[in-house]
């Protein structure tokens, strides 16, 4: 009787292992699901990006400047931490604010992903040892995207303007949401727009003329990217063949959040947004000699596992050695969801295939997620109005 007693509780907890909860749980599984069908395609958009950004640059006013200019010519000044970050105190929370007009009374710009130095570089820096924080932010409607470049040693930093060559030897602004970004080697990947990762260079940036709000060669002859005194162009793209995606269905899960995983041979996670569980995490493989995403013999990235997350509202994911932390929707708030009020998130942690459980709660709408394993760093940042803070504590595995 006590072996049938033994058996029958081994196969209640298998059985709960492989259910998706119904509604958001503090532990759930966290099962993996065949991956074999996503695949990307970047057509040739890194030959056509590529010369039309070499005869941009013929023109000496577009000349590259780098981005240690970018960082001294900082114009925006961060604040030490302003605003509560949820977080169990003990997990030590360090981070900053943007400047205060940066919290943004209307929501004219709202930030989604962070990246830095610590994904960039093994070692943790760049530029010969500067710890740098990247940030992706939409414009209200969608039709701008900038990218904030920080140095933590002053919390100063530059709000940068992606921007698209185009066919006629000009260039355009970028549109989309910014859902995530990373950053490796030289290059940053971003989400601008759930089916599309675009590819920028930081080897190209170019100083503008910050006079008016053209993007662009403009009226008077001169370059401009919405006052931005900066610019960096889009060098490539990836996308599913045939375009479009589809969150929790289909072969072409929508990019939601985006971060690198430095363990192994390199990879980055890619995770939808869902009201409820059922969101899917996606790993990619990254190529260390290119700084791109690894492309098989038929031309293809092939996405090498994914994963059914059970976390509620998911905002983002980053993994390492095969652990996960997920930004999104607290336990005790489940039933609260769609009722307009914004309650604080949560961080849930676990491990790839089996299950995640809830660790802390979050700043209100934390986004999307990097951990920095130089430094043992694990950042997030948020979108809430007049709550703004980017923030790091230490990786739980």
């Amino acid at each position: 009787m006590y072996r049938i007693r033994v058996l029958l509780s081994l196969l209640l907890i298998v059985a709960a292992a492989l259910v998706v909860p119904g509604r958001a749980e503090a532990a759930a599984a966290f099962p993996k699901i065949d991956a074999g069908a996503f695949r990307l395609v970047s057509g040739n958009t890194f030959t056509e990006y590529g010369s039309r950004v070499t005869a941009l640059e013929r023109d000496p006013r577009l000349t590259p400047v780098g981005l240690a200019a970018v960082l001294d010519g900082a114009n925006r000044q961060g604040r030490n931490l302003c605003h509560s970050t949820y977080l169990t105190a003990s997990l030590n929370p360090r981070g900053f604010c943007w400047q205060d007009g940066e919290d943004d009374d209307e929501n004219v710009w709202i930030p989604q992903g962070v990246t830095g130095s610590g994904d960039a570089q093994s070692a943790g820096t760049v530029l010969n040892g500067r710890r740098v924080v990247a940030a992706t932010w939409h414009y209200s409607d969608d039709s701008f995207i900038r990218v904030s470049f920080l140095d933590l040693a002053t919390l100063r930093y530059r709000h940068v303007l992606l921007v698209e060559p185009t066919a006629d030897g000009n260039f355009q602004a970028v549109a989309g949401h910014g859902h995530g970004l990373f950053w490796y080697g030289n290059r940053l990947f971003v989400a601008t727009g759930g089916a599309v990762l675009r590819v920028f260079d930081l080897s190209h940036i170019w100083a503008m003329d910050t006079a008016t709000a053209e993007v662009g060669r403009g009226t008077d002859g001169k370059f401009h990217a919405r006052y931005h005194a900066y610019a960096l162009p889009q060098t490539g793209a990836y996308w599913y063949e045939g375009g479009g995606c589809a969150s929790g269905t289909g072969d072409r899960p929508c990019f939601a959040s985006l971060a690198l995983d430095r363990s192994g041979t390199g990879s980055f996670v890619a995770a939808e947004h869902t009201t409820r569980g059922g969101g899917r995490i996606v790993r990619w493989p990254l190529d260390g000699d290119t700084e791109l995403p690894k492309v098989g013999t038929d031309g293809y990235v092939h996405a090498v596992e994914a994963f059914a997350s059970p976390v509620w509202g998911m905002q983002g994911a980053v993994s390492y050695n095969g652990y996960f932390v997920i930004s999104g929707v607290c336990p005790e708030y489940a039933d609260e969801i769609g009722n307009g009020v914004d309650y604080p998130s949560c961080l849930h942690r676990g491990t790839g295939g089996v299950s995640t459980t809830t660790w802390t709660q979050a700043p209100r709408n934390t986004e999307n997620l990097s951990y920095w394993p130089a430094t043992g760093e694990l950042w997030l940042m948020n979108e809430q109005l007049r709550e703004r803070v980017t923030v790091h504590v230490g990786w739980p595995g």
